[in-house]
């Protein structure tokens, strides 16, 4: 009888181990309980895209244009409609001259007079096949041409392809808000009411 509590006994405490065991498991590997881990490290990406743009900002001098870098828009995805698409864009800061010419009017800032108008910059990263012409880890500068076309040019100022589509609302009193969309082909919409389209040509 003796022999048989102590085995009883025994399992007991084999089981009450063995869910003190669990329960110490479980809080160990819990998300809550680790510390943290820097998955994304954004400001040294920032700080990298920034080396990697430095060549456009020699560019962007000549117009007095600065870069928003804290703002830029970030992407990565493979095989998106037949494409890998990794793509950072960077906008120019709201009071960059370029940036002011293109809120005001056309009365007040014809665009014949002001094109080529510069308002941002795509940096196309490996892994990416979405743009047959542009060159990865290379920087490229938007430029507005005219109501219905832009162009992005090296940091040299060479032309190096045209947007897929262009369409610029000048006149519009009520701009959508900036929206970006990546689907095997980049489309972004600006807060000026210039809707862009980059793919394959």
């Amino acid at each position: 009888m003796l022999r048989r509590w102590t085995v009883v006994a025994a399992a007991l405490l084999l089981l009450g181990m063995g869910l003190i065991t669990g329960c110490l498991l479980q809080d160990t590997l819990s998300p809550t309980s680790l510390d943290p881990i820097p998955v994304f490290d954004r400001q040294a990406f920032i700080a990298r895209v920034q080396e990697r743009c430095a060549p456009i900002e020699a560019l962007l001098a000549e117009t007095g244009d600065t870069l928003d870098y804290e703002n830029l828009k970030f992407f990565s995805g493979t095989n998106l409609n037949g494409a890998d698409e990794t793509v950072v864009s960077v906008f120019l800061t709201l009071d960059s001259p370029s940036t002011l010419l293109a809120m005001q009017s056309e009365e007040e800032a014809p665009l014949a007079s002001i094109a080529p108008l510069p308002f941002a910059v795509l940096l196309p990263l490996d892994p990416c096949t979405a743009f047959s012409v542009l060159e990865n880890g290379a920087p490229y500068l938007y430029r507005v041409v005219s109501y219905d076309e832009a162009e992005l040019v090296t940091a040299d100022g060479v032309y190096a392809r045209s947007s897929t589509a262009f369409s610029w609302d000048r006149a519009n009193p009520n701009p959508e808000k900036e929206w970006h969309k990546y689907i095997g082909n980049y489309v972004f919409h600006m807060f000026w009411c210039a809707t862009v389209s980059t793919n394959q040509n």
